[in-house]
């Protein structure tokens, strides 16, 4: 019974000693949404060989890539627009087979052009557009799926809410004036008993408008436009009458609800148009798979053709991870040998050339010659306060035409073959998919983007895809499993993290060896006047908290201009009265015989210290290094207040890459954790019977 008693004991202590650990290693293999899920799973979609992903297709939506302002977007223009976007309402992948259920789905090559612009002419808001395409993903975009949509559901449903209101307070107002503004007694009746009904219904309205609030979706969907608009329409708030009262009525009652019903009557008559003219059915899925690295390279070789530095390019490819990066290093520093400018000026001329590509690409100026386009550009935008303010920048930059005419060729190469390769390393090998289909990427994990030919994406836009299908094979679902690691680890540049840590460990530890060492052979061997005095200082300094030394260490580390420093993360810790202690209490207990042999045989206090006592000490050595290294490579606090820089950081301050205000990536931190602990498990698997060696026979005779 004891036995069992004990066994039971030891199993709890294993599981809460080792739990916190398991849960952290589960963590680290979760997806984003999987690690607040309550109750907590030891299961994730990771581990799975397929899963759906869930979709978000919005009608007219087109995608500006990421990291680029709307300014360089227009200068980075290029002929490619036909693009179905789709966006992943879900975790986040990076490879695996994918099904797009497009099979089914109607589109259409070409419209009406008369019966578009009949439609444009009815609208309640102007768009600008050349082509039905365009009038479409206008009409969508400022309807359904642009940043504030008109059918927004909680906007548009408090707007008609907050007509409704005031409509009441207006009805009210009236009923008090009629008296005085009425001289007409039947007139007067007829307008209060007219009243009194459009109260009772605005009031009947309001009721079932209020219903509408609540929904699956941030905007309306087609039934709950046809819904409403039936609402509307069934409202009676027309007066036949005259009275003085009437204008007041209709401006105040009659005028807000007209609008709404104006808007959702359009979009209803141009939305039921587009469905109609959609008479061609989509053949087939799309199935893509995701590329291999080689696959990617020889795609993004392939896209930029005969691009002038292809060889340079071809060369970077191989040998770095950011060949658009080191290749723009590469030419700024071309561009500023060449006409003996320093790089500040490139980096301010750049922005600059820019927006004046993008205001000549608005306005329709042929771009090709920089000086050309610029004479161009001072005839028709003379007028232009946009470009006399860039005019002006141009001229405080004082820089010659032929290296603005450079810079403006030298960013045009830079977007095309930038875009060329985040195409490239974004693209999904195409499987089967209809004809029409030229490419698939996938942006992130986070966007779909279909390349279409022929078919204008406004056509598929309107397709119910909410989700898409992943299929992954046995080495995918492995990459899938160890993906948060490969994402913490380019999160940070961990590799110098390690480096710092493993440093400042490692050197920290063998100083702290040799001055604990030395420390203890004197407090235990060597006798002098006030030892035990200055040793029971010393255990005294050990009551004293940490945190109460760190102001006054962090002063003198400043005097000493060590902030930011190796010499501040090692120098203050190679000390540990622990470690003189442990050594001390461990030295003790070598027989006094060793040392007068020694010293009959000629043996000085220094070789008898490293070659006798030492090495009979060796548990109670590796023990104390031991716990300084695991010290040394957990410290958080000091290393975060003396380092401003990720020269210096270690692995524990690395980690707060993972958290910021917004919130913390905790699966990301997990694996970071991981990855960051493991050297330490090692370590103490292979050095645990010393541990346990030096801990056992300290201050035993």
């Amino acid at each position: 019974m004891k036995k069992l008693v004990i066994y039971i004991l030891l199993v709890f202590g294993a599981v809460v000693m080792l739990g916190p650990f398991i849960w952290m290693l589960l963590t680290s293999f979760k997806a984003p949404s999987e690690v607040q899920q309550w109750p907590p799973s030891f299961y994730t979609k990771n581990f799975a060989f397929s899963r759906d992903v869930k979709t978000i297709l919005k009608p007219g939506v087109q995608r500006v890539a990421k990291g680029v302002s709307l300014r360089e977007a227009y200068a980075l223009k290029t002929a490619e627009k036909n693009l179905l976007t789709i966006t992943v309402n879900d975790d986040p992948f990076q490879r695996g087979t994918m099904v797009i259920p497009l099979k089914g789905a109607r589109y259409t090559t070409e419209v009406d052009v008369e019966k578009v612009k009949e439609l444009s002419s009815k609208s309640p808001v102007e768009f600008s557009w050349k082509t039905p395409e365009e009038f479409f993903e206008q009409f969508f975009i400022h309807y359904k799926s642009g940043a504030d949509p008109y059918l927004q559901r909680a906007k548009l449903v408090n707007e008609i809410l907050s007509s409704v209101e005031g409509a009441l307070r207006t009805i009210s107002q009236m009923n008090r004036f009629a008296d005085v503004r009425i001289k007409d007694e039947e007139e007067k009746e007829r307008f209060l008993s007219f009243l009194e009904t459009v109260s009772g219904e605005l009031s009947s309205f309001q009721e079932k408008v209020l219903s509408m609030k609540s929904g699956t979706t941030l905007v309306l969907s087609d039934e709950e436009v046809e819904k409403l608009y039936e609402l509307l329409d069934g409202l009676r708030l027309e007066y036949s009458g005259d009275n003085p009262l009437v204008p007041v009525y209709r401006k105040n009652v009659v005028s807000p609800f007209e609008e709404v019903k104006r808007n959702v009557s359009y979009y209803l008559e141009v939305s039921g148009f587009f469905q109609s003219v959609q008479n061609l059915a989509v053949e087939k899925d799309i199935v893509a798979r995701s590329m291999k690295k080689d696959e990617r390279k020889a795609l993004f070789l392939k896209k930029i053709g005969n691009f002038p530095d292809r060889e340079l390019v071809e060369r970077l490819l191989e040998e770095s991870e950011s060949p658009v990066e080191d290749y723009v290093s590469l030419k700024e520093k071309e561009l500023s040998e060449k006409h003996h400018v320093d790089l500040l000026t490139i980096a301010s001329a750049k922005p600059v050339v820019s927006s004046l590509i993008s205001l000549a690409q608005e306005n329709g100026i042929e771009t090709e010659n920089f000086s050309q386009m610029v004479a161009e550009m001072d005839i028709k935008l003379a007028e232009s306060s946009t470009y006399r303010v860039l005019k002006s920048k141009l001229s405080q930059l004082g820089l010659d035409e032929k290296f603005l005419t450079e810079v403006a060729g030298y960013l045009k190469s830079v977007a095309l073959l930038r875009k060329a390769y985040e195409d490239a390393m974004s693209s999904w090998k195409i499987v089967d998919a209809p004809d029409f289909v030229k490419e698939v990427r996938v942006k992130g994990g986070e966007v779909i983007e279909v390349l279409l030919e022929g078919v204008p994406s406004v056509f598929l836009s309107d397709e119910p895809i909410d989700s898409v299908k992943l299929r992954f094979s046995f080495s995918e679902v492995l990459a899938n499993i160890f993906q948060n690691y490969v994402d913490a680890w380019n999160a940070a540049p961990f590799p110098r993290y390690y480096f710092n840590t493993f440093f400042v460990a490692t050197i920290t530890t063998l100083l702290e060896v040799v001055t604990a060492s030395l420390a203890a052979y004197a407090f235990s061997w060597m006798v002098f006047p006030g030892r035990d005095f200055i040793f029971g200082l010393f255990l005294a300094t050990m009551m004293i908290p940490g945190e109460v030394l760190l102001v006054p260490n962090f002063i003198t580390i400043s005097k000493l201009g060590w902030i930011d420093t190796y010499y501040a993360l090692i120098i203050p810790w190679i000390v540990s009265v622990f470690a003189i202690f442990l050594l001390r209490q461990h030295f003790l207990t070598i027989p006094r015989e060793l040392f007068d042999a020694a010293k009959i045989d000629g043996c000085s206090h220094w070789r008898f210290l490293w070659q006798m006592v030492v090495p009979l000490s060796r548990p109670a050595v590796i023990t104390s290094a031991l716990l300084k290294f695991v010290g040394s490579w957990n410290a958080f606090l000091w290393v975060l207040i003396v380092t401003n820089s990720e020269k210096y950081r270690t692995l524990p301050v690395g980690l707060q890459a993972f958290s910021s205000d917004v919130g913390t990536q905790y699966n990301l931190l997990m694996a970071a954790a991981t990855f960051s602990i493991l050297p330490v498990v090692i370590l103490f698997i292979f050095t645990q019977k010393y541990f346990i060696q030096g801990i056992a026979r300290t201050g035993l005779k």
